[in-house]
């Protein structure tokens, strides 16, 4: 009778791991609470940026493998994890990191402020479905707060849907010798350098304007810093994006398998990916936090080897 191992989550690190698994002739299960495999690769990244088909025939071959998808599936204490842990051998949590990293400032539960994962999911799912957009940049002064890969994705979407204005508050300063970003708009003309919101202001209960402030990014022996220099200016902004990193995996993704995160060792200098649970597993941004797509294939590849291992000894 063959072993079975469920994943959880359908990215790049769990199809990495699911393909070698299924080709070694074990019975794999891929749980995602997303309507489309793909995790991150089919909603985190813009239609513009990486074609939703190749995701799409990704999964295609793995089903031809052998590999069932169950989708539109939140795996929580009170859905099917219980089930999950009756009925497989193996069990491995590659979720992602989507616990967004929030800006606490005052006004920030004011309407028309969203994470980038909300917008960007919207416009994907907008794009393949044709459903209507819940968040609709078009003839909006947008305000996007970061300045990594996803605050540019943000950037680039508010465009293409026909904003009004777009400006990017970025913490740091220009780099020197910096690569140009996947997309055309000028990053200079776009961002505010050495800026961030101090407070967001309203207009019946929705943000019409952000107060920020220029900072400087101190960096010593004692680590990093971010100085305040209370040299304050208002921008308008009718949306907003908060794009500045993830924390890890969502708290509710380990708690259904009763595990923690160790961050001693589950992290991107070491290669762990067994947790407290002797058949839990752990891999991708999930163990090791917000990296890019190769390192979640590579950490898939190697968490399918350790869980070879663990079922071989059961044999």
């Amino acid at each position: 009778m063959k072993q079975k191992i469920a994943i959880i989550g359908t990215g790049p690190s769990g199809m990495a791991a699911a393909q070698i698994l299924v080709q070694e002739d074990y019975q794999v299960t891929m749980y995602d609470k997303a309507d489309r495999p793909g995790g991150i690769l089919m909603y985190g990244i813009p239609h513009m940026k990486l074609n939703k088909s190749n995701i799409l025939k990704k999964a295609e071959r793995l089903e031809d493998m052998g590999v069932k998808f169950i989708l539109d599936t939140y795996v929580s204490k009170d859905t099917v994890a219980d089930e999950i842990s009756k009925d497989f051998d193996a069990v491995l949590l590659a979720t992602g990191a989507e616990h967004a990293r929030d800006i606490s400032i005052d006004g920030r539960q004011l309407k028309g402020i969203h994470f980038a994962m909300e917008y960007l999911t919207d416009n994907t799912k907008h794009l393949l479905d044709g459903s209507k957009l819940d968040i609709d940049a078009k003839d909006k002064n947008v305000v996007i707060i970061g300045g990594g890969d996803t605050a540019n994705d943000c950037v680039a979407t508010a465009i293409l849907q026909g904003a009004k204005t777009v400006r990017q508050l970025e913490i740091n300063p220009p780099r020197e010798n910096r690569k140009k970003t996947y997309y055309d708009f000028n990053e200079d003309e776009v961002r505010l350098y050495q800026k961030t919101a101090v407070k967001f202001i309203e207009s019946e209960g929705t943000v019409q304007k952000i107060e920020m402030d220029h900072v400087e990014i101190i960096r010593d022996e004692n680590g990093t810093k971010v100085e305040f220099q209370d040299q304050k200016g208002l921008i308008d902004a009718d949306l907003v994006f908060v794009a500045i990193g993830f924390l890890g995996p969502i708290d509710e993704a380990l708690a259904a398998f009763d595990v923690k995160l160790d961050k001693a060792k589950h992290n991107r200098d070491t290669t762990i990916f067994t947790t407290e649970k002797e058949n839990v597993f752990i891999c991708g941004d999930a163990r090791r936090g917000q990296s890019l797509i190769k390192w979640a294939i590579g950490e898939g590849k190697m968490a399918a080897e350790v869980i070879k291992e663990y079922l071989a000894a059961l044999d």
